[in-house]
């Protein structure tokens, strides 16, 4: 039974160790871009989160040519316990700032 423990929680830390994943923002062609994340947290971690911190990057990256993001897909996927881990992937343009109307 101790085996059956020690091997479990080995397993578990596994997947969580190897759930920590980004790609960064990568070109794909005709102005377009990628990111996609992982969760640092396995199956326990969260969709939303994983999607709000590639929008960060994608925002951030955007930034340093003086534009803005312009979502052209977006795919978040919770996690699964012992299948998947939650992720996100976002295909995006950087795009003109949009002028804000005046009041």
């Amino acid at each position: 039974m101790k085996y059956l423990v020690t091997l479990v929680a080995a397993c578990m830390a596994a997947i969580t160790a190897a759930g920590c994943a980004s790609t960064g923002v990568v070109p794909t062609g005709e102005g377009t871009y990628m990111i996609s994340k992982r969760s640092a947290g396995g199956a326990f971690g969260s969709a939303g989160a994983q999607e709000a911190a590639i929008y960060k990057k994608a925002n951030a990256f955007c930034a340093t040519q003086g534009k803005e993001v312009s979502t052209v897909t977006v795919d978040a996927a919770p996690g699964i316990p012992f299948v998947r881990s939650a992720g996100a992937e976002l295909h995006f343009r950087c795009v003109d700032k949009k002028s804000q109307p005046t009041h």
